[in-house]
């Protein structure tokens, strides 16, 4: 049951023209972070999408640390950083100011909805927005470059189709 209301909000959320996006994993210190740079540099590449508020965070971060240093390198070898960014917790409070949240796996949305039921509507799995993609984007965290990369590539393509999906919508 809880599976089939998973698939049916991501569907659902993924339809929404949200004014704000929050990007959530685990730690907020690989897979978020990376999303939120990715859709920072589509902005920078279509000014249309500029009046998205978007940010990144993680269900259980340590709020300030600073990205994973292989996250870093991998951002920067696809031409994106990650060298500024530091970690944000979710809280309901920061969940309530963003109109759609992007999740990378289950656990984030167990841990995301046990603590704050009240974002399901507005959850969807980012994966959910790649056609036949699978569910989950898997945490990279210490596992290896090539993983980590394909992690990355999986969030790029995801975000990218975000971006268009929003260009779309807005009459672009």
């Amino acid at each position: 049951m809880v599976a089939r209301d998973s698939a049916r909000n991501s569907i659902e959320a993924a339809k929404l023209v949200p004014q704000s996006i929050l990007f959530v994993c685990y730690g907020n210190i690989m897979r978020s972070a990376f999303a939120e740079a990715c859709f920072r540099h589509e902005v920078s590449q279509h000014p249309r999408l500029k009046d998205i508020r978007f940010a990144s965070a993680g269900v259980r971060a340590e709020p300030n640390e600073r990205a994973e240093t292989h996250a870093r390198a991998m951002a920067k070898q696809l031409g994106l950083s990650l060298e500024s960014h530091r970690a944000t917790r979710t809280s309901s409070e920061l969940l309530s100011h963003y109109d759609q949240i992007f999740i990378m796996d289950q656990l984030n949305e167990d841990l995301l909805l046990s603590d704050s039921p009240e974002a399901r509507p507005k959850t969807a799995y980012l994966s959910s927005l790649i056609p036949g993609s699978r569910k989950e984007i898997e945490d990279p965290y210490c596992q290896s470059a090539k993983q980590l990369e394909a992690c990355f590539r999986t969030i790029q393509l995801a975000v990218r189709k975000l971006a268009v999906n929003r260009l779309h919508e807005l009459g672009d």
